[in-house]
């Protein structure tokens, strides 16, 4: 090594010049980077816009999932020296090397991060209740937040920033990025009781989102679901018919009227829908998936099911027992000299000879709603409007 040059034999310093002349115009405090340091940065930069320019041309196409623009991190490092100076790498000589430079960063103690005017507006929270600004950006774009977001696990997730976004918006309008919900559990994995936490905390958000005969009809038809003794056996039909309440509400907001008569025929269609589903599965589960049988089933089951066959399911269709009215391919009632009054399908039933709808809930044994657009109160066995099929005495 050459007298009068420090450092390591065979290996030269950037801030020395080739013929070991201290490199000038490096100010204090600033950044000094070698020219082979540069020439990787601007390579590199090179690159950055040409992938840049692929994702415009790719959305040019129309293409949709293009992920957002590679931001520009390195231009602090190759910001142009002050007129006058040259860079690069130069040459041998009487003469140094420029090297680009960039100012020098503020001292810390010139910057605080944590300003007392910021910090004095917030307080330690033992549970953190409050609702992230994420959910609301969903709300804001027409787009139902999901129930499970509302779970205390996801909204402490969501809180952190731990989540993945997406565009929202299609064609030329202006796209907005929000949280991606297909990364959090269907609502369909909640069970009675998670249904229920979620439910309070989706309230606690609209409250502060809505106004007060919004909120006041959400309060309402939740207070319907949790009054209804026979919620257990409901809750499938329940959690989907609020799914399509919010799901609606969120595209084009109205009011909640747990007394119109759409409200009441919708909730009936969806239990409707449910005893059908759950009479047409292979094996007999709740509410939550849980398998039950035996003595558990025969509850479950009541009061459709007759106290004469506790092993079996009264038929809707034929009256007879063991099958329902789905799965019944008898070709005659179990009344000898009647005729079929319905026809049954996974929609419902529905009388013969108008194809109108036949209200299940009554013929299971009781059913308080009403209006022109309910389906009809009638035995589905022999047609009388007094009493339903499990009470019919002429079967």
């Amino acid at each position: 090594m050459a007298p009068g040059k420090a450092g390591i034999s065979g290996q030269s310093s950037p801030f020395i010049g080739p013929n070991g002349v201290p490199i000038r115009g490096v100010a204090k405090g600033s950044i000094v980077l070698s020219p082979d340091t540069i020439d990787v940065f601007r390579r590199m930069e090179a690159a950055r816009e040409k992938r840049n320019d692929r994702k415009a041309e790719r959305r040019a196409g129309g293409e949709k999932d293009v992920s957002d623009d590679e931001l520009d991190e390195l231009a602090p490092f190759l910001m142009v020296v002050p007129s006058g100076e040259k860079s690069g790498r130069g040459k041998t000589g009487d003469t140094a090397v420029q090297q680009e430079t960039v100012p020098s960063l503020p001292h810390p103690s010139d910057t605080l991060l944590f300003e007392d005017s910021v910090a004095e507006k917030n307080s330690f929270k033992a549970h953190d209740d409050s609702i992230p600004a994420a959910v609301f950006s969903l709300a804001k774009n027409g787009i139902s937040p999901p129930l499970t977001l509302f779970l205390p696990g996801s909204l402490e997730r969501i809180r952190a920033g731990n989540v993945k976004t997406v565009k929202h918006g299609t064609g030329e309008t202006t796209k907005v990025t929000v949280i991606d919900v297909s990364e959090f559990p269907d609502e369909e994995t909640l069970d009675q009781a998670s249904f229920q936490t979620c439910y309070n905390t989706f309230l606690t958000f609209l409250q502060g989102a809505s106004g007060p005969r919004v909120y006041g009809g959400f309060t309402e038809h939740y207070n319907r679901m949790l009054n209804d003794p026979g919620l257990p056996i409901w809750f499938v039909a329940y959690q989907q018919f609020d799914k399509k309440i919010r799901a609606q509400f969120f595209t084009k907001p109205y009011i909640i009227d747990v007394r119109d008569s759409e409200y009441r025929d919708a909730l009936q269609a969806a239990k409707s829908s449910f005893l059908m589903a759950s009479g047409d599965q292979g094996k007999d589960s709740d509410s939550f998936g849980v398998v039950r049988s035996g003595t558990e089933r025969q509850e479950r089951r009541k009061p459709y099911e007759r106290d004469e066959g506790p092993h079996s399911v009264l038929c809707f269709r034929c009256g007879r027992m063991g099958h329902n009215a789905v799965r019944c391919s008898e070709a005659n009632p179990s009344k000898h000299g009647r005729n079929f009054v319905i026809t049954a399908s996974r929609e419902g039933l529905f009388r013969i000879h108008d194809n109108r709808p036949v209200c299940m809930r009554f013929n299971c044994g009781s059913c308080d709603a009403s209006g022109n657009n309910h389906a009809i109160h009638m035995c589905s066995l022999c047609g009388d409007p007094l009493h339903g099929a499990v009470d019919c005495i002429r079967n």
